[in-house]
């Protein structure tokens, strides 16, 4: 008996297995995500061996600036680095160009004496009565503290120092050598400081669903990797919720032997994209939220302001534009009728005739289809369009913007997009897959069972995962060296499947790959970043910056094809496609055997998404019920 749960912008998703996959929505509550957790905890006859969870209260607090307050305690003489970051000028010529301002005020950044150097030998002690000083202000303020201290990642025993003197003053803490023991002193403070700001309500969020369920959960963290509630640091979870959709793109990656996936999920608000390549989820592991560096290995998530919410307007230029903004959970499209008045993606499928009014989210939730058709000619009016041409136009625009993100972690990597397939999911993913393929060459579309609440299937087939890293700079022919160090790493590790990674640059560059320990690895290097940058250089010297350990105790997985004894009838309507109008035939999933092969178009309707196979495109399903689209033109 198995319970898994996903917390989404505008739904939170609930699926239970338990002698066959039971599955349901509830709207998300962002103010309070436990009440929605509640909410559906009350629908089912709870009592499971395993709770799996995706949350995103981590990622909230820092788009809403919710976190705690909290003082960064550095060497002086670098209190303003979290200010200063680094000389990073994405826009280049943009004159106005500003820094994003770190979640914290500059009056509580504090400097301490003593320094360690980049070899780890201690130059200067520690001043204890200097440190008790600023521990009993900070105590005063009411703050949590951040520590990160210059080579902490080589030696911690400064940290530690201070560590106990917050401690005995009784002011909450995060010492940056506990979540980064990596160099490059900006990104390690920054991931320290958003740990100190989240933890207290993270860790009181984890506190409150586990006295809700009588059990601690595991969460799905931004790796793909499951670990248990209590143990999870805050910056592991800011991507959970998509990460569990990759995690169930790797499961279908290996049931299918289709080693090259990329994951497209389309929700509410946005489209998340990730790439699972020769069979292995793609990771890094330094990531960004809200233009923030952050030292956590993550799946490499795209993430495009591209959901069923986002909404369609005229800008001042009198041009159509589609998101980023969203109409979320509240009101959320004008189709369901919660007061909400500016037209949507969802509100242009449902008029474009992909959605069945009478049959959204299984038939729980009639959608009004009058207003929607309304807002949209308003729209039109203002484009001076037609309503045909505003309905194609914003479906074209979303396309072309999704598929531009696609082509960043295919193209623009190195990959060939002809070489992968697309498993699409999430409640609008299915129906703008195929669109997505045709513009970069993809032939071949899947969609798993249960496609919209696939995020909380993916989360319950993940692995539990721990990861261990420091860095170590080392030119790679010191094979001796880098050995005697992994093995040391190695030492008190849990049970479970070892996985070394070294990271990798040419001699005096600022950047790494990772790259799995073992034979061939100099060849095996120089591909890869023959891959991602153009080019390799054969001759140059190459060194080791940091060595990462994956420790992975993988989970027995029932099947998750998902049968329902709801069978309906298959009828027909009249769709709008961009290549014209066209009588399209409606299937129910429930109702389609593994023998069934038809071309399009054809609309397949889930209880929680809708599948679109347009025309010059076929279908059929396989024995674990996933459903393979073609294009045959």
């Amino acid at each position: 008996m198995t319970l898994s749960v996903d917390i989404g912008g505008t739904f939170t998703d609930f699926v239970f297995i338990d002698e066959g996959i039971k599955h349901f929505k509830v709207r998300s509550t962002p103010f309070k995500p436990e009440k929605a957790f509640a909410e559906g905890i009350q629908q089912i006859d709870y009592g499971s061996d395993d709770v799996f969870h995706g949350t995103t209260v981590a990622t909230n607090a820092i788009l809403e600036g919710k976190g705690v307050k909290t003082a960064f305690i550095t060497n002086k003489g670098f209190e303003d680095i979290l200010f200063i970051g680094r000389q990073d000028r994405p826009k280049l010529y943009d004159l106005h160009v500003s820094k994003p301002k770190p979640p914290i005020e500059k009056d509580n950044c504090f400097g301490i004496s003593g320094r360690i150097d980049h070899k780890g030998d201690e130059m200067e002690s520690i001043d204890i009565e200097e440190v008790e000083f600023i521990a009993k202000k900070l105590s005063e303020k009411d703050l949590c503290a951040a520590v990160c201290l210059l080579h902490s990642y080589q030696n911690t025993s400064h940290e530690k120092e201070v560590g106990k003197v917050l401690e005995k003053v009784g002011v909450p803490y995060t010492l940056s050598h506990k979540v980064s023991k990596e160099f490059r002193e900006y990104e390690r403070g920054m991931t320290t400081l958003l740990d100190a700001y989240l933890s207290p309500i993270v860790k009181e969020y984890f506190s409150s669903i586990t006295n809700l369920l009588g059990q601690e959960p595991y969460i799905m963290k931004s790796s793909g990797g499951l670990e248990k509630a209590l143990s999870v640091n805050p910056i592991d979870t800011f991507y959970s919720g998509p990460a569990g959709g990759v995690a169930g793109g790797l499961h279908i990656s290996k049931i299918t032997e289709k080693e090259n996936l990329v994951t497209f999920d389309m929700g509410g608000t946005s489209a998340d994209m990730a790439t699972i390549i020769d069979g292995e989820m793609d990771w890094k592991d330094t990531g960004e939220i809200e233009k923030f560096p952050v030292q956590s290995r993550m799946a490499d998530i795209v993430t495009v302001g591209a959901g069923g919410g986002s909404i369609a307007r005229c800008d001042e230029g009198g041009v159509l534009r589609v998101g980023p903004q969203s109409a979320g959970a509240d009101p959320g499209p004008v189709c369901y009728g919660k007061g909400g008045d500016k037209p949507t993606i969802t509100d242009t499928l449902l008029a474009m005739g992909y959605i069945d009014p009478n049959y959204f989210l299984g038939g729980e939730m009639e959608l009004d289809k009058k207003s929607a058709v309304a807002s949209l000619k308003r729209l039109a009016d203002q484009l001076g369009m037609g309503f045909e041409e505003t309905l194609l136009g914003i479906f074209k625009v979303a396309n072309s913007k999704m598929a531009r993100t696609m082509k960043t972690i295919t193209v623009e990597r190195g990959l060939d997009p002809t070489e992968f397939s697309i498993l699409a999911f999430g409640g609008a993913g299915p129906l703008h897959a195929a669109y997505l393929g045709m513009e970069l060459d993809i032939s071949h579309v899947m969609i798993p069972p249960l496609p919209g609440v696939f995020s909380a299937l993916g989360i319950a087939t993940g692995d539990i995962v721990q990861d261990y890293h420091k860095t170590m700079f080392c030119p790679l022919s010191q094979r001796e060296k880098i050995k005697e160090e992994i093995i040391e790493m190695k030492t008190d590790l849990p049970e479970g499947e070892v996985k070394v990674f070294l990271g990798l640059r040419y001699k005096g560059q600022g950047y790494h790959i990772n790259i799995e320990y073992g034979d061939n690895l100099i060849e095996r290097f120089h591909k890869k970043h023959d891959e991602r940058f153009g080019y390799s250089i054969r001759d140059a010297d190459i060194e080791v910056v940091r060595i990462h350990i994956e420790v992975r105790r993988s989970r027995e997985i029932d099947e998750i094809s998902a049968k329902s004894s709801e069978k309906r009838s298959s009828k027909s309507g009249d769709c709008l496609f961009p290549e014209g109008m066209f009588e399209t035939e409606v299937l129910f999933r429930d109702s389609i055997s593994p023998d069934t092969k038809k071309e399009g178009p054809v609309i397949i309707e889930d209880k929680n998404s809708t599948i679109l196979i347009p025309p010059d495109w076929e279908f059929g399903v396989d024995e674990q019920s996933i459903i393979h689209m073609e294009g045959i033109r």
